[in-house]
């Protein structure tokens, strides 16, 4: 049992030694989701592949759109700029495997690492807080994956539509194994982290630092920030900045209510507790 002082609180170095054991837990489970990876891998391939080929599901459903329109396909094929991918660099394909083997151990252990988190936080919670924890773990789970997913089939591949068939200089693009791999590992794991944006506002409003006056007074200026983060986070071209920013204004208005829905909660319990102390 941790020790505590007097006000049941723990002392920052218990803290930190509890911390310690929730990231070896951590790094356990997501080396055996790398374990679980690589027997999968084969199949592995074949998904971060496949946005490099002209069959992929978000060419042929642009396409198929464009038809109902009466326009001509978007994404002309076929394509397949796998099979035109070098290596140039002394182990290239296996340190690209190890990225693409911890990107994957990371999402296939993604309930296990958040259970973990909320394990080490949920002391310091309230009883209400800890009474829909799981409704936290399970929305946690699902914003990073709807981020992982608009990544891989919006992002991705019309980045690398555009990036690989624009020539402005008539120079075809070679791309390296090691240069698609890096790009695809940063921006499915940082569309990931910043679709967690709901729940980091939930958590910061709980605190007191978020308000709806702030969120809400600076909502140009959070444009402003957002396009930049979408820059930051996407391959280096306007269409996947602009793709990419478009969920996240999306989920900078979610925040929005979630504070006002915090804050809501928060005048409620104070006027309940005011109420029963007069009573």
């Amino acid at each position: 049992m941790p020790n505590r002082n007097s006000k049941g609180e723990m002392p920052f170095l218990e803290h930190v030694g509890v911390l310690r054991k929730h990231l070896i837990r951590i790094i356990l489970g997501i080396v055996a989701g790398m374990i679980i990876a690589g027997v999968g891998w084969s199949w592995i391939i074949k998904v971060i592949m496949a946005p490099l080929h002209s069959d992929f599901i978000t060419f042929r459903a642009f396409n198929k759109m464009g038809r109902m329109v009466g326009l001509e396909d978007m994404f002309k094929g076929p394509f397949d700029i796998q099979s035109e991918l070098l290596n140039w660099q002394f182990g290239g394909q296996f340190t690209s495997m190890i990225g693409v083997g911890i990107v994957a151990g990371i999402i296939i252990s993604l309930p296990y690492i958040v259970y973990e988190l909320f394990q080490f936080i949920k002391p310091g919670l309230t009883s209400k807080e800890k009474s829909y924890a799981n409704f936290l773990m399970l929305f946690t789970n699902l914003f990073f994956l709807l981020g992982v997913a608009f990544s891989y089939f919006m992002v991705m591949p019309l980045s690398v539509h555009f990036m690989y068939f624009f020539q402005p200089f008539d120079v075809s693009n070679t791309w390296t194994i090691a240069s698609y791999i890096n790009v695809f590992v940063q921006t499915v794991l940082a569309m990931g982290i910043v679709f967690l944006l709901p729940i980091f506002v939930y958590f910061l409003a709980q605190i007191g630092i978020l308000t709806p006056e702030f969120m809400s007074k600076y909502r140009k200026h959070a444009f402003v920030v957002v396009l930049t983060l979408a820059a930051f986070i996407t391959p280096a071209d306007l269409l996947s900045m602009f793709v990419a920013a478009i969920p996240l204004v999306l989920l900078y208005e979610l925040g929005i209510w979630i504070v006002k829905w915090v804050y809501k909660n928060k005048d409620k319990q104070r006027l309940s507790t005011t109420s029963s102390t007069t009573n």
